[in-house]
C-alpha cells in the first residue's frame, strides 16, 4: 500500500476527529474537510446546528481552537496549520452582517460624526470589522474595553 500524502493524512485525521465529536454531541451533521498548504477548512452542515455555533459564535470559536490544538499536536509538523470551521454557513452570513453594520456606521461618519462605537463582539468578529474598516480611506478602527464586552471604535483619521 502506498504511503498517504501529507494532505490526505491531515484530511483523514480532521474528518475522523470531527465525526467523533459530532457523534458524541448527538447532532445530525456531516463535515467536509479541505486541506491546503495554509489552512485546514472544515465545513459542517446538518440539522439543529445551534449547539455548535453557540451564543455570539462562542462555541464555534472554541471548537475551532480545540480542533486546531488537537490536530496540530497529532500531526506534530514543523509548522502550525490553522483550522477554520464554518457551521451551516454561519461565518459567511456573519461576515455579510458585519459588512452591512460597518457600511452603515461609515455612512454616519461621512455625515460628520468623528467616531462611532459598535456593539460588543468576540475577537474573531472584531478582526473581520478591522479588515473591513481598513478598506475605507480616512478611517481607522481600534478595539477597546474588557472581555466579554470588548468593542470596536471606528474613527475618522485625525478626529476623536
Amino acid at each position: 500500500m502506498a504511503a498517504e500524502k501529507p494532505n490526505e493524512k491531515i484530511e483523514k485525521e480532521a474528518q475522523d476527529l470531527i465525526a467523533e465529536l459530532i457523534k458524541m454531541l448527538g447532532i445530525e451533521a456531516k463535515a467536509q474537510v479541505t486541506v491546503s498548504s495554509e489552512l485546514i477548512k472544515i465545513d459542517i452542515d446538518g440539522q439543529d446546528l445551534g449547539l455548535l455555533i453557540g451564543r455570539r459564535g462562542e462555541n464555534i470559536e472554541s471548537l475551532q481552537l480545540l480542533l486546531g490544538l488537537i490536530l496540530n499536536k497529532k500531526l506534530s509538523g514543523d509548522t502550525w496549520q490553522p483550522v477554520l470551521i464554518d457551521v451551516g454557513g454561519w461565518r459567511k452570513a456573519q461576515e455579510e452582517s458585519l459588512r452591512s453594520l460597518v457600511e452603515r456606521q461609515v455612512a454616519k461618519l461621512s455625515a460628520g460624526r468623528g467616531w462611532v462605537e459598535l456593539p460588543p463582539m468576540p475577537p474573531a468578529q472584531r478582526r473581520v470589522v478591522h479588515v473591513l474598516v481598513s478598506e475605507h480611506k480616512g478611517l481607522e478602527s481600534e478595539s477597546t474595553g474588557e472581555e466579554p464586552n470588548r468593542f470596536v471604535v471606528i474613527k475618522s483619521v485625525g478626529k476623536g
